[in-house]
């Protein structure tokens, strides 16, 4: 049987805990109506937890950044695994607005913003030529966790009253399992560049990149837009198309994230497979998804049919898909391969903190400007990412971009020894021609050496059969 790359192995283990992770950071929208009646929570207040998680969320990402880069990325991933999820369970029992609000809001946050850094780092250590193929994927799970939870929050929260507290109680058990699963098989992988960490050299290879911090920029005008829009939802469609719950919590999630999906995977295949030809395509990708977001998020606030809003949310999903295929990936084509999650963190950082007021404000809004306006004004955000991506891609990207890479994993002595011998695995094939010339080398140095021995031994017996006896 062949044997599957780690590389792989390691995706699949970081993209089913973002599975967990992104699913119930989104089911609290879905559940958002019910929590509301059943604790009588105000819009403001519903929208004050979201925010706190947000703002949270945000502020913790580079702490989590510089944990990841300067200590060891598995053990951050695991930690945080097990303190989200027990957040989340215990959110399950909240009685009132205080649990709510720290286990959730706060808690859950500080756990869910240590893995985001070290699992990006990894995926892009690992994977190099596959990188947006690989976020791609990565990505994909993120969807699919937020419909799958947001769907059984939804079923969940009509069967019974207080429905919606097992949702976060399963949730947050399944989230413990998988932190076991995390510390048994995740691998402590080295890395890419054996120098000592350094503080200086890690903010000074993200901000004294101008792409970054415009790409920063563009992400927290996009968290604004998007956060926005999964919190308040599943409310929108309840009130403008008098659905029930079900029906809305269904309609809210499964369309737009459909559309996701298959935007992720389309554009991360196509721009991976451009990037030779074109080195800034990713940001090219960037900006066409923002900009298609535009026409549909007017249509879904302002059309009376629920099939043209259904449609509208699907490319309003697969514009979002589309620029979330290379979310990360061309974040890393600019920043220092060695401080890669401290990078993220600081991305992460400014865009949640830019895009935390969106679900406080656009509660407020919808008191004073009623729904329809106040979800048109989102388009408004996405546009402005657009252009600041467009800005990033004309101005600063080709001055920025690293031009070369550490393509291979980190690897032991001992596995580096076995490749330059010659017993390495297959697929380690970039050291063949160094291990061929050592090889040569070592052929040479050896005939040299036993002709001079060879010459000295001759030597010797010709003087002594010349002595006398």
């Amino acid at each position: 049987m062949k044997r599957v790359d780690y590389k792989w192995t390691l995706l699949a283990l970081v993209s089913a805990a973002y599975f967990l992770a992104q699913g119930t950071r989104n089911v609290y929208g879905a559940v958002l109506p019910a929590i509301g009646a059943d604790l009588r929570f105000s819009p403001a207040a519903q929208g004050a937890v979201a925010t706190a998680f947000f703002a949270t969320f945000g502020l913790m990402v580079p702490v989590a950044g510089f944990f990841a880069d300067f200590f060891r990325r598995k053990w951050t991933i695991v930690i945080g695994m097990a303190v989200f999820s027990a957040a989340v369970l215990a959110t399950g029992f909240a009685e009132g607005f205080l649990l709510l609000f720290v286990a959730y809001g706060i808690v859950n946050a500080l756990g869910q913003s240590l893995m985001p850094p070290s699992n990006s780092s990894l995926i892009g250590q690992l994977h190099v030529e596959t990188r947006s193929r690989a976020f791609a994927v990565y990505q994909t799970t993120f969807y699919i966790g937020i419909v799958v939870c947001a769907c059984l929050g939804g079923t969940l929260t009509g069967l019974a009253p207080g429905g919606w507290r097992w949702a976060f109680k399963g949730l947050g058990a399944l989230g413990l399992v998988w932190a076991l699963v995390l510390a048994k098989f995740l691998r402590d992988t080295p890395q890419p560049v054996a120098s000592h960490p350094s503080i200086r050299a890690a903010v000074s290879g993200f901000f004294g990149k101008p792409t970054a911090l415009l790409l920063m920029l563009a992400l927290g005008l996009y968290f604004y837009a998007t956060n926005s829009f999964k919190t308040w939802a599943v409310t929108f469609m309840e009130k403008t198309m008098a659905l029930d719950h079900a029906a809305a919590s269904f309609n809210g999630t499964f369309w737009f994230y459909l559309g996701a999906i298959s935007g992720v995977v389309l554009a991360g295949v196509v721009s991976d497979r451009l990037r030779a030809r074109r080195p800034g395509v990713r940001l090219e990708t960037n900006f066409v998804g923002l900009l298609l977001t535009i026409p549909f998020v007017l249509i879904a606030a302002f059309t009376g049919n629920l099939v043209i809003l259904c449609g509208a949310v699907f490319a309003f999903g697969f514009a979002t898909g589309v620029y979330d295929s290379n979310l990360y990936a061309s974040l890393l084509d600019v920043v220092n391969p060695r401080y890669r999650a401290f990078s993220v963190g600081l991305f992460g950082c400014g865009g949640c903190l830019l895009g935390a007021p969106g679900p406080l404000v656009q509660g407020w809004m919808i008191n004073r400007f009623g729904d329809r306006a106040s979800m048109a004004a989102l388009a408004l955000f996405t546009l402005a990412a657009a252009l600041v991506v467009l800005l990033a891609r004309l101005v600063t990207f080709n001055r920025d971009r690293v031009s070369g890479e550490f393509h291979a994993e980190a690897r032991s002595p001992q596995s580096l020894s076995e490749n330059l011998c010659g017993s390495g695995a297959k697929g380690q094939q970039p050291l063949r021609p160094l291990r061929q010339n050592l090889c040569e080398l070592c052929v040479e140095t050896c005939n040299v050496g036993s002709s001079g021995v060879n010459a000295k031994r001759a030597k010797g017996e010709t003087q002594r059969a010349q002595q006398p006896f």
